[in-house]
């Protein structure tokens, strides 16, 4: 079973909407998934509510100190995949959280605000070598504040995943209705970018998509 915990010091980054969109997007290509929803917030256990299309994932609204609980009956349940969405802050039970992933994704916005509060993120993740990579998220269209952010990551010697999340209202209008893109828009390109980020994701967990042959062993 592999972890991913998606970790943001900053409010607003995108955080639980990536979270959401890559353990559908999972599921989709055949794993078995959950999610572990941490933050207080709870928007992730609020839009598990929303669903109502009979191939809902799981989501456990768990407690911090909750969490290796969970994951050890995830495990013993057989899942493919835990996807845990973390207390947006940097705070040791935080990093306890992050200690226990296989990859850290923490999502970045192009702004300002949003670099200023990255150092704090990489000081719980990097005393423990988590392997950890940042997606840009919540970009405005067709703008060049991503390569500036690049730019600016790449000077905090963090790696970004090739594919940027934008900010569409496909993304908005899918989570109200407790969806992701792919359900609420199949073929539009917030649906492509979270393909596309999944994919990346995916190569870097060794999670392939299982083949029609070992489905039917």
């Amino acid at each position: 079973m592999k972890v991913i915990a998606m970790a943001a010091q900053k409010g607003g980054s995108g955080k639980t909407t990536v979270a959401l969109h890559l353990a559908v997007e999972a599921q989709k290509q055949g794993l078995t998934v959950a999610v572990i929803d941490a933050d207080p917030q709870g928007s992730a256990r609020s839009w598990a509510d929303h669903r109502d299309d009979g191939e809902t994932v799981p989501v456990a609204k768990v407690g911090v100190d909750a969490v290796d609980d969970a994951l050890k009956a995830a495990a013993q349940d057989g899942y493919d995949l835990v996807v845990i969405d973390t207390p947006p802050h940097a705070s040791v039970r935080t990093q306890h959280l992050i200690a226990r992933a296989d990859l850290v994704v923490i999502p970045v916005q192009p702004s300002a605000l949003d670099l200023a509060a990255l150092p704090a993120m990489l000081a719980l993740i990097r005393p423990g070598s988590a392997p950890h990579r940042a997606v840009i998220s919540a970009a405005p269209v067709g703008v060049s504040e991503v390569a500036e952010i690049r730019g600016a990551l790449a000077n905090y010697q963090v790696e970004a995943f090739e594919t940027v999340i934008h900010s569409r209202m496909a993304f908005r209008r899918a989570l109200a209705h407790g969806q992701a893109v792919a359900e609420f828009e199949p073929k539009g390109k917030a649906a492509g970018e979270v393909a596309a980020l999944w994919a990346e994701v995916a190569e870097l967990l060794q999670l392939a998509k299982p083949t029609q042959e070992a489905a039917h062993v």
